[in-house]
């Protein structure tokens, strides 16, 4: 007669707490890949980007891309920026700092 193999609580427990330590490490990444001052310069720059070139698809291009290299993003880092970007706009403060900065800075 076989016997089933039970999961020991120890294999639930191990599972959980290397799932937890992914997620915090990976939260760690996206916010040192950018502060939130250094997102709100980013956007703001990108939001002008759009503002003043929208007639212009090549100058937008490029100016985006300057901005993207200027704050170091890459084709590696895309996915740690889209979990700073979620995460990031959840701040309401923090959105409407950079709506007031494009506002002034940009119209």
């Amino acid at each position: 007669m076989k016997q089933a193999k039970i999961a020991s609580p120890f294999s639930a427990i191990s599972f959980g707490v290397l799932f937890s330590m992914l997620l915090w490490s990976g939260n760690g990444q996206a916010s040192e890949l950018m502060s939130k001052a250094q997102y709100a310069d980013y956007s703001v720059r990108y939001q002008c980007a759009q503002l003043r070139f929208h007639d212009d698809f090549a100058k937008k291009e490029q100016e985006i891309l300057n901005i993207e290299t200027d704050f170091g993003l890459t084709d590696e880092n895309f996915e740690a920026f889209d979990e700073l970007v979620q995460a990031y706009e959840k701040d309401n403060d923090l959105l409407d700092a950079i709506r007031a900065r494009v506002t002034k800075e940009c119209i």
